[in-house]
């Protein structure tokens, strides 16, 4: 019964990711450098797409596949596409607000549901790294208008919006340029000084899509692995502590909170998100008393790992 409902639904997963290919390109497309011909930036566009639409379905189909293994139904990715441009508010997403599964049934043990939620991060990071690589092999440095700022701290906070503004009203500082920085996580700096070297002083590295389709990848790694609810992390910490994991799940709310007031503003949007649309709740399984294995306490501390690794404390901050 399960496997003819997921048949039935094929033509929908089909037709989400097709139309999830062309508003990813679309927004591949935008993000090239300017001065590009029709062929160019069609590859340009291309490369992010396919780059990014990789990362999102192995994240996706790493939970799938071990979903099927512990016997709880599920369905197949359903991958989301979004226009990456409104009217009068240019570019507002990537293409897409990425991929999820359906479970309809409770999951047994803690053991798979450690298994099912480290999953999906820990298969998206092994494919988007190769990427990385790959994309910054195929990148550059060039003179930076960033030059001198630094996108671990401060960043476009809240309370750092109004201090600007208090300061342009007065002509102490200029408005904003409204060119858009995108900070860099600790996976990401190591590779870029592995593949092309130290950055000279007052350059930035320029890209290529590829590259910059993994980053975006490892971000929604990171997103992902907050111990909140429903998350993958969420899933990763109620395994370890049982009911428990509802007050962890609170307090790193509460960070995030702290993030977006702090550190970047974008860090508000995914705390509405992650504690009204998610949630602080999870379900229970079905053997709790089951104790963790030692392979899953490991994996677990990897999932911890990664996190710390892929986590940006600015995201986006404006020049």
């Amino acid at each position: 019964m399960a496997d003819a409902a997921v048949e039935r639904r094929l033509p929908l997963h089909g037709a989400l990711l097709v139309l999830t290919l062309l508003t990813t390109t679309w927004a591949g497309m935008l993000l090239a450098r300017p001065g590009l011909d029709g062929g160019a930036l069609l590859s340009q566009g291309l490369a992010f797409s396919t780059t990014l639409l990789a990362i999102l379905l192995s994240h996706e189909m790493g939970h799938y596949v071990f979903a099927r293994i512990h016997r709880v139904e599920t369905s197949l990715p359903f991958v989301i596409p979004v226009p990456p441009v409104l009217p009068g508010l240019g570019l507002v997403s990537f293409g897409t607000l990425g991929a999820v599964i359906r479970m309809r049934s409770p999951i047994a043990t803690r053991d798979a549901l450690v298994d099912i939620g480290a999953a999906g991060p820990i298969a998206g990071a092994v494919v988007a790294l190769p990427l990385l690589v790959l994309g910054l092999s195929w990148s550059h440095y060039q003179p930076s208008p960033t030059a001198g700022a630094s996108f671990w701290l401060g960043g476009d906070s809240v309370l750092a919006i109004v201090l600007h503004e208090w300061r342009v009203l007065h002509g102490q500082v200029a408005a904003s340029s409204g060119v858009l920085a995108f900070g860099d996580d600790l996976l990401v700096r190591i590779c870029e000084r592995w593949v092309l070297g130290p950055a000279p002083a007052g350059q930035d590295v320029v890209v290529h899509p590829v590259a910059f389709a993994a980053v975006f990848g490892l971000f929604v790694t990171s997103l992902n692995l907050f111990p909140i609810g429903q998350l993958d992390g969420g899933h990763v910490a109620h395994a370890l502590f049982g009911e428990k994991s509802r007050a962890l799940g609170r307090a790193v709310g509460w960070g995030l909170l702290g993030l977006g007031i702090f550190s970047s503003l974008s860090w508000l949007v995914w705390w509405l998100v992650a504690t009204r649309l998610v949630g602080y709740g999870h379900p229970p399984v079905k053997n709790a008393a089951e104790p963790l294995s030692p392979l899953r306490r490991a994996v677990c501390a990897a999932a911890l790992v990664l996190f710390v690794l892929t986590f940006v404390p600015v995201p986006v901050d404006s020049l």
